[in-house]
């Protein structure tokens, strides 16, 4: 076993060991570091995508391609009109036969009107 002058010794030599401690120091731009590091984990995919949309020559194209596609829309049905109307109206006519319905105000007789 130890004695009690051995442990005495012991604590001695512990607590000398400690008498010149000092407080650790960081370096000064860690906290910048860390601070940053953060920043650049919260920002997500949603942020990145809304601001490349918004840089203006990317929304400027967007606009333009847009318009572009309405024009095509717009041309593209003109030049079907007359085959269009002409099938429509035919579809209606056949429609209203089919149903009984009265195609038109001309039609229907207000003055006899029944409410039965």
């Amino acid at each position: 076993m130890t004695t009690g002058k051995n442990i005495t010794q012991e604590v001695e030599k512990t607590l000398d060991s400690l008498d010149g401690i000092q407080r650790a120091e960081a370096n000064p731009f860690l906290f910048t570091r860390i601070k940053a590091k953060m920043q650049r984990q919260q920002d997500n995919v949603w942020e990145k995508v809304f601001s490349f949309i918004t840089r203006p020559a990317i929304a400027f194209a967007v606009v333009l391609l847009v318009m572009g596609i309405n024009m095509l829309a717009v041309w593209g049905s003109g030049a079907n009109e007359n085959l269009a109307t002409d099938t429509g109206s035919a579809n209606v006519s056949e429609i209203a036969n089919e149903y009984n319905l009265i195609a038109s105000a001309e039609n229907y007789d207000y003055e006899n009107f029944n409410n039965e």
